[in-house]
């Protein structure tokens, strides 16, 4: 095998080790030593590599943040008009299903990164969210919600109801895109009854 090949390959391994520990230690509790291990490379092998742990971290939050952002823009490119927020909602949880497939290790660490409490993940999440403009309220794919609820309460329902979900699967271990599609599904058409006030 060429040697920026297996160079590549061992990054790779590194990379998906160490998403995997940060996901479920959280950034602080992750050691170089367990991410090296799991990646079946010497430790400074890892340093040499990445440097440090924060470049590392980095740079696997960078690429879990890109696939999202690609799974989110290949949902926004099968939009119609006048399309509400419940089914921009199904679209995008169709695209991401579709990334977890390939890459299962991006959901419980981006999900864990969301909610890391080190300043070091928080201040990467916020200045990727400020990025992608996440947080920015569309009113017109709110236009069909209940007159007595605006748009701004809705999104934040919508976020709450999402991240509780969520949570609750990766608590159970439930990381099968498929099962998380289909209990998805499930509250987004429950969301859509209680925010429009009509059946779907």
């Amino acid at each position: 095998m060429p040697k920026d090949n297996q160079v590549e390959r061992r990054r790779g391994a590194a990379i998906n080790a160490a998403c995997e520990a940060f996901a479920k230690f959280g950034y602080q509790k992750a050691s170089m030593q367990d991410i090296a291990k799991a990646a079946g490379v010497s430790k400074s092998v890892l340093f040499k590599y990445f440097g440090t742990k924060e470049r590392l971290y980095r740079e696997a939050f960078h690429m879990a943040a890109d696939g999202i952002y690609a799974a989110d823009s290949e949902a926004r490119a099968g939009s119609f008009a006048k399309e509400d927020v419940f089914d921009a909602m199904r679209r995008t949880v169709d695209a991401r299903m579709r990334l977890f497939s390939r890459s299962p290790w991006v959901y419980a660490f981006s999900y864990a990164a969301a909610f890391d409490a080190d300043p070091f993940v928080h201040a990467l999440v916020q200045a990727e969210y400020a990025r992608r403009g996440v947080g920015t309220v569309r009113e017109e794919a709110y236009a069909k919600i209940r007159g007595d609820i605006s748009a701004q309460d809705a999104q934040k329902l919508i976020l709450w109801v999402s991240q509780g979900f969520l949570e609750e699967m990766r608590n159970a271990g439930t990381t099968e895109p498929e099962m998380l599609k289909r209990g998805f599904s499930v509250w987004i058409d429950r969301m859509e009854l209680l925010l429009t006030g009509k059946g779907v």
